[in-house]
């Protein structure tokens, strides 16, 4: 007895001392800057001078009490609504397509693909031109058809429209290949036998396709969630946040804040309660969609 308690705890020892080299990462490059951020959140640091104080909780409460910052978070919420159901119902729906040809369906999905895996600076470029005021190909359009061109990237209302667009365009391809598979990998027999009770169109969706592909769904839901919280890229290439911070996000202000105002302090308060948001959202989004799809 003695002898196999031994041996289990020298298997954990050597278990653990192979884990070690994966975990330095881990500490040096997430708990520790997560810790450095949480300490400097309490000061005044400017990220220039060595020199700082300790300001308590008034990082947390000017933060909370500015009006800016509320509007911030309305933006980031209304951003990540926006962008996470529209590409997973839209993927679903030409996945659903997909799946009933076999002709050049590996050929539309890397198609669709494409728009996941090109750099979101790229795509964001690319949208500049097509919205642009003067000539882009969508005003143009617009003044071939008899309307009025819009000033699609300085309206208040419109920007937003614009940056919201173009991360769904983005984020459909990935849901695009991952339905496309998980739809292919459904039981044929199954589906047969529930067209043989009668279980045809909506009834088929949700009893047999959704609860099979749940897994997939759940997924993509906290995926798309998770990288809408933390969009950055778009937002900077497309609008730079504006017009008059219409577009601007939590990490977007964080940026303003840490890299062009210097208010490391406040900056990093932000980023906290950023990370607070995150993992609250994370966990919602997760329970909503087990009770959602469950089998």
């Amino acid at each position: 007895m003695l002898t196999r308690i031994s041996k289990n705890r020298k298997d954990n020892l050597w278990s653990l001392a192979l884990l070690l080299p994966t975990l330095i990462p881990l500490v040096v490059f997430w708990i520790y800057p997560m810790i450095k951020t949480f300490h400097i959140s309490f000061t005044d640091w400017n990220y220039i001078s060595p020199d700082y104080n300790f300001v308590e909780l008034e990082n947390y409460k000017n933060l909370i009490t500015d009006s800016f910052f509320a509007k911030v978070l309305k933006n980031t919420l209304v951003f990540t609504f926006f962008t996470v159901v529209p590409p997973i119902l839209l993927g679903l729906y030409v996945a659903t397509l997909l799946n009933k040809i076999k002709a050049f369906r590996n050929f539309f999905v890397a198609t669709a693909f494409s728009s996941w895996i090109t750099p979101t600076v790229v795509v964001s470029m690319v949208w500049v031109s097509i919205f642009d005021n003067d000539s882009g190909i969508i005003n143009m359009i617009m003044k071939e058809i008899g309307l009025e061109p819009v000033k699609w990237l300085g309206g208040q209302t419109t920007a937003m429209i614009v940056v919201i667009i173009v991360t769904i365009w983005q984020y459909v391809g990935l849901a695009i290949l991952l339905l496309t598979s998980a739809l292919a990998k459904l039981d044929p027999e199954v589906e047969k036998a529930n067209e043989l009770d009668g279980g045809r169109g909506l009834r088929k969706l949700m009893k047999i396709t959704l609860p099979a592909i749940s897994p997939i769904l759940v997924f993509l839901f906290i995926f798309f969630t998770l990288n809408s919280l933390k969009a950055y890229d778009q937002i900077y290439i497309l609008t730079q946040g504006g017009p008059s911070g219409a577009t601007s996000t939590i990490l977007y202000y964080f940026y303003v804040l840490a890299f062009e105002f210097y208010e490391t302090g406040p900056a990093s308060a932000l980023a906290m309660i950023f990370l607070v948001i995150c993992l609250l959202i994370s966990a919602l989004n997760f329970a909503v969609s087990k009770i959602m799809f469950k089998k």
